[in-house]
Parts: C-alpha cells; sequence; structure tokens
C-alpha cells in the first residue's frame, strides 16, 4: 500500500474516532424529558362509623312548634286559633331521615356518606373513600444520540462509519474499503426514524 493512500486510511479512521467522540459528549449534555401524570383509583374503603354522644345539647328558650289552626266555640260564637300539631311533632320525631352526598370528589378522591336521623339523633353513619393516587413519570430522552456502523457487502467492500441523531434526524459517515482491488471510497448519508 503507497503512503498516501495509508495517511488517507488513518486520516479517516481518525475522523470517524474523533465524529463519535464529539457526538458522545454532545449526547450526554442534551436531554429532553417528558412528563407524563396519571391519576389512579385506589381501593374503595366502606365503613361504619360508631355514633358518638352529642357533643353538646342545647335546649332554646325561644321555639318553633308546628301549629295547626283550629276553632274553639265560646257560647255559640266560633274563635280561631292556633294550637301545637302532636300528631306532627310526633310524626318528624319518628321519621327517618336518609341523607346519601358526596363530600368531595377531586385529585385526592371520592368520599360518599350515608346517615340515617331518626328519634331527634343520628342512628347510622356510613362512608365509602375512594382514594386516588397522582402518580407523575419523567421520561429522559437524549436529543443527541451519536452511533457507530460496521458493514460488508457482496462487492467485496468493508465499511466502517459512524454519526450521530439530532431528534429523529440522523447524519451518517462511512469510509468504503474495496477488499478485492483496494480501492477506498466516502459516504455520506441522512437517516429518519420514524
Amino acid at each position: 500500500m503507497e503512503m498516501g493512500k495509508i495517511m488517507k486510511y488513518y486520516i479517516c479512521i481518525g475522523l470517524v474516532l474523533v465524529a463519535f467522540a464529539g457526538g458522545f459528549f454532545l449526547g450526554r449534555g442534551k436531554v429532553r424529558t417528558s412528563v407524563k401524570t396519571e391519576y389512579i383509583k385506589g381501593e374503595t374503603v366502606v365503613r361504619p362509623v360508631k355514633i358518638p354522644y352529642p357533643a353538646t345539647v342545647y335546649i332554646p328558650s325561644v321555639y318553633f312548634l308546628p301549629a295547626k289552626s283550629d276553632t274553639i266555640y265560646l257560647g255559640g260564637e266560633p274563635y280561631p286559633i292556633q294550637t301545637v300539631d302532636t300528631a306532627k311533632i310526633i310524626e318528624e320525631y319518628i321519621t327517618q331521615n336518609t341523607y346519601e352526598f358526596n363530600a368531595f370528589d377531586d385529585d385526592n378522591g371520592k368520599l360518599d356518606i350515608n346517615q340515617t336521623i331518626q328519634y331527634n339523633k343520628l342512628q347510622s353513619f356510613d362512608y365509602s373513600f375512594t382514594p386516588v393516587h397522582k402518580e407523575i413519570t419523567r421520561t429522559k430522552e437524549k436529543v443527541f444520540v451519536p452511533f457507530v456502523s460496521f458493514g460488508y457487502n457482496t462487492l467485496q467492500q468493508a465499511n466502517i462509519g459512524g454519526g450521530f441523531f439530532y431528534h429523529n434526524i440522523g447524519i451518517e459517515y462511512n469510509y468504503l474499503f474495496n477488499t478485492f482491488d483496494k480501492r477506498t471510497a466516502h459516504s455520506f448519508g441522512v437517516k429518519y426514524k420514524f
């Protein structure tokens, strides 16, 4: 082999190595981060709560009682009056009122309440809580990715090369060497990742 061809060969190999090393160090510094946020529902908890005694008891001095209109006769004359509706008081006392409502439904979860009031007291208090966990996934991708290539084909050509991808577009250089007649060549290419 002539001295000039040997020098070209070493120069090409040196250029490929320098390009690879430069791409390697550039690739380490350039990173693109993508963030994905998911809200994952946890297992629903359904529990009754033990009914406590009232924290305070207050009897107002002024109060309202259900009244009904009535008429009394005095000396044959009718007089309209208002009397306490005892039946209404008893009806409200024995009526069972059930309340079902949502206390909150947000990024922390969902809380549903079910309570029953009868005989002027809280009879039952149940809740259903479904927690929600916020999960953030950060994925780091290199923006600048170097690569090296080697190859051989049926025309008895060997190649060594390399290049880099910037996002999805790649640039490649190859040094070609024909093992049959010892000719050399260079090739450049552009690649695109789908």
